[in-house]
């Protein structure tokens, strides 16, 4: 089970500061991270809220599907999620693509991640905008996001791709070479 916010900032070094002065951990430094969202045809993943991702970080390829976002009434992101490490990211393209199902989505972030209160702490710098997601129990965000000098008036359950396509954005989220 996933529970999640994030929260828009301007700028992240402050906040890597700040993080490392409240005592958190780095557990992943900071690389650029290759996203491939999948569906079928027909757009049947997404039309029952379903996610399919391939993704690259560094030298770790995760697959991970996501079930639709639980309790739309809370101001957390709630979803199952179900991920496998695979050893090659082109070959699992490859039987994604052969298996009949098209890449719609690509994304594109710089993540930093830390662990702080028994919560992931995930600077992300992204071709929209600048972003701080929190990951653990709904005590543990509102802990770590108090800390942080945030309020759940500023906690966002969208996805990357919704807050691409609300900035204006179409095709795919990228950062320019």
């Amino acid at each position: 089970m996933e529970i999640e916010v994030k929260v828009r900032v301007d700028f992240l070094p402050p906040w890597r500061d700040k993080l490392i002065a409240l005592g958190a951990k780095l557990v992943t430094p900071r690389q650029l991270e290759h996203n491939r969202v999948f569906d079928t045809s027909d757009g049947s993943l997404k039309g029952r809220g379903v996610l399919l991702r391939l993704r690259r970080h560094g030298s770790c390829n995760v697959l991970t599907m996501k079930t639709p976002p639980q309790e739309p009434g809370t101001i957390y992101k709630v979803r199952d999620e179900t991920e496998i490490v695979v050893p090659d990211f082109a070959v699992m393209e490859k039987i994604l693509l052969g298996i009949g199902f098209r890449s719609c989505f690509r994304y594109e972030k710089y993540r930093e991640g830390f662990r702080l209160d028994g919560t992931q702490v995930l600077l992300d710098e992204t071709p929209i905008g600048c972003f701080i997601e929190i990951e653990g129990s709904p005590r543990a965000i509102d802990r770590v996001a108090a800390r942080l000098g945030f309020s759940r008036d500023d906690y966002i359950r969208d996805s990357y791709h919704r807050l691409f396509l609300l900035s204006g954005g179409s095709g795919d989220m990228v950062f320019a070479s």
